[in-house]
């Protein structure tokens, strides 16, 4: 038994990589793993998250979280995970984003991975817990070995409360 209990807390507490930061937010109590290399834009204006890049921008990692609220108009409407995925998949249409992995999605989350006419890779996650939806965006040039292994790094730290 104490054994597993330890196993269990080596598993959820693992540490981000070396010369990374935390971001943490306040607003709604998540927190994310941030690159070494990328530089806060500065906190959004209603506390949700907030945006890194890299100095030549091509590098970016989105972070937000935004409760779950009834869409005006339609009663069975709420902007949830079902129609937060709906509109990340419209959104990448618009700006170029051919999605290439689009698995189903579990109860309480999904991901999709996609890639843009420049050649960058582009993930997203998103995950409801509470009546919050929390999520992250995550692009990068590709073939670009070190922003490539950092996707399972944030996604491993990225902590809901």
């Amino acid at each position: 038994m104490v054994v597993s209990v330890l196993v269990s807390l080596l598993v959820v507490a693992a540490p981000i990589p070396k010369g990374w930061s935390t971001y943490a937010n306040e607003r709604f109590g998540y927190s994310i793993g941030v690159p070494a290399g990328l530089k806060g834009q500065g906190e959004s204006g209603n506390g949700d998250g907030q945006e890194f890049q890299s100095a030549s921008g091509n590098v970016s990692l989105k972070v937000w979280a935004s409760p779950v609220v009834a869409i005006e108009g339609d009663p069975k409407g709420k902007t949830d995970l079902y129609w937060n995925h709906r509109a990340a998949i419209a959104r990448w249409k618009t700006e170029g984003v051919r999605v290439t992995s689009n698995p189903e999605s579990s109860k309480g989350w999904w991901t999709l991975s996609g890639e843009d006419a420049k050649g960058r890779v582009h993930y997203m996650k998103q995950l409801e817990k509470d009546g919050v939806v929390y999520g992250f965006e995550w692009s990068h040039p590709k073939g670009a070995k070190a922003w490539r292994d950092a996707t399972d790094a944030i996604v491993e730290s990225f902590k809901l409360p």
